[in-house]
């Protein structure tokens, strides 16, 4: 683009450049003419004159015409000589007389008889230029013509040097002009070869790739932009590829927590199949059946709850009353935490909190099975507090059990992700828990964040934005 552009720029502007140089030209040769024809044709017109005075002076001496005319010739020829100046002297078409070196008539008849006209031509005579004027004695000797020749070659060789000597300026600017421009054009065209550039090292995938380029002009402006729409397709692919890795994670981790299950389900089914079964082992397998089942329908449930609060659709917000809330998650939670032998604790200061009740129900509950499950060994105690802080709403959920490694805290939220497999296995936990909950935290606008100590225990706090 740039090669194309600047040839046609420089090919544009030394087409119009030299056009106007020969029209400059042209204009001077011919402006010099005429000056020279001008004076040229006032010699001839002083010399008719001479001629004729000299004429009618030797007419009163008695001399015939022809006489007196070539007397006249005869003195002008001396005082011609040398001084590159030919005379003609014609008697209607007949050359009468004539100085010139070479042999040359000119045909009379194309020459105006009427005073004062004449006629201005150029002749090469033995390689030299020279102006002819030709033009007819008035009055009583019109039947006779003069015809003057002035040697000019100097003045058109001079014509010709200064025309060259334009023409070789003229060229030498055009040179300079071209590298000016050139330089310019890398200049230009710097900013947009670098975009250039960095779209294609962007296109192959190098989207770290930057302008450099500082300004306030227009193309300072197309960079900014240009780096602008840069960070936006960054962070688009980057979260192309996040959540290509997410879902790639998700069917990895789905296809093992399928197999496990299906492949219990198959063996014990093929086992029924296969063997005469006493009623204890029938109803240990088919028991067994039903759980895997269950944990099956759990994951499913799961799933279609998190991908239905991916989707970007309204869900129903009004005020929940927090006593009511908290007291039917303790009634539900009663029983497990009973058979745990686990202690566990609430109050809240919040009256009211604004969101989908069964949502929140939904994620409280499920911490509130995490912190069981981190507690099962130390039959330890739990603690639910909900309180206003500032200009949010906060719900904690506190307990003493087996804590979490940082390394652990910041993959707890992935889905299928567990502390202890082998514990949440045998306890029917599928790791949708925690991603779930954090999905619905993301729906309320909430923050969900983690405090853990190994041996310690766990918090974890659900940070609501104040509405009311």
């Amino acid at each position: 683009m740039k090669n194309k552009t600047y040839r046609w720029v420089l090919g544009l502007f030394l087409a119009f450049f030299y056009m106007l140089l020969i029209v400059f030209c042209v204009f001077n040769v011919k402006k010099d003419f005429t000056r020279v024809k001008e004076s040229y044709l006032r010699e001839h017109y002083f010399l008719t004159n001479n001629v004729l005075k000299s004429l009618l002076a030797l007419e009163r001496k008695n001399y015939t015409v022809d006489e007196s005319i070539k007397r006249c010739y005869k003195d002008y020829k001396e005082q011609y000589e040398g001084q590159g100046i030919y005379l003609q002297v014609y008697k209607e078409k007949e050359c009468l007389y004539t100085n010139m070196p070479q042999e040359i008539i000119i045909d009379m008849s194309k020459i105006s008889k009427v005073r004062d006209k004449r006629e201005v031509g150029i002749t090469n005579i033995e390689s030299r230029k020279y102006i002819r004027v030709a033009g007819y004695l008035p009055e009583q000797y019109s039947q006779y013509a003069i015809v003057y020749y002035a040697d000019i070659t100097n003045i058109v060789d001079d014509w010709i040097k200064n025309t060259v000597s334009i023409f070789i300026v003229a060229i030498i600017f055009t040179v300079i002009l071209s590298i000016c421009l050139l330089i310019l054009f890398e200049y230009l065209f710097k900013p947009l070869e670098k975009i250039s550039d960095v779209s294609m090292k962007i296109a192959e995938g190098e989207y770290e790739e930057r302008l450099d380029i500082k300004g306030e002009g227009e193309i300072a402006k197309v960079v900014h932009s240009f780096n602008t729409m840069s960070d936006k397709i960054t962070d688009q692919m980057q979260t192309l590829e996040e959540n290509a890795k997410e879902k790639q994670m998700l069917i990895d981790n789905l296809a093992h927590e399928l197999r496990t299950p299906l492949t219990a389900i198959y063996g014990y089914a093929e086992y029924m199949q296969k063997t005469r079964l006493q009623e204890e082992d029938k109803y240990v397998s088919t028991q067994f059946i039903l759980d895997e089942s269950r944990r099956l329908k759990s994951i499913s449930e799961m799933l279609l709850g998190m991908s239905a609060l991916r989707e970007e659709v309204e869900i129903d917000m009004r005020i929940i009353n927090m006593g009511e809330l908290l007291d039917r998650i303790a009634q539900l939670e009663s029983i497990k935490l009973k058979e745990k032998g686990i202690q566990y604790t609430y109050s809240s200061t919040i009256k009211e909190l604004y969101g989908n009740e069964d949502l929140i129900e939904s994620m409280l509950v499920n911490l509130l099975d995490n912190a069981i499950k981190a507690c099962y060994e130390t039959k330890g105690s739990i603690t639910l507090k909900a309180y206003k802080k500032g200009a949010e709403k906060i719900i904690e959920v506190i307990d003493n059990g087996k804590g979490m490694t940082k390394e652990e805290i910041s993959h707890i939220t992935e889905a299928f992700y567990r502390v202890d497999k082998s514990r949440n296995r045998i306890e029917g936990g599928n790791g949708l828990g925690l991603a779930l909950c954090e999905e619905i935290a993301r729906k309320h606008h909430a923050r969900l964040s983690f405090e853990s100590k190994p041996n310690e225990g766990t918090k974890v706090k659900v940070v609501f934005a104040l509405r009311i």
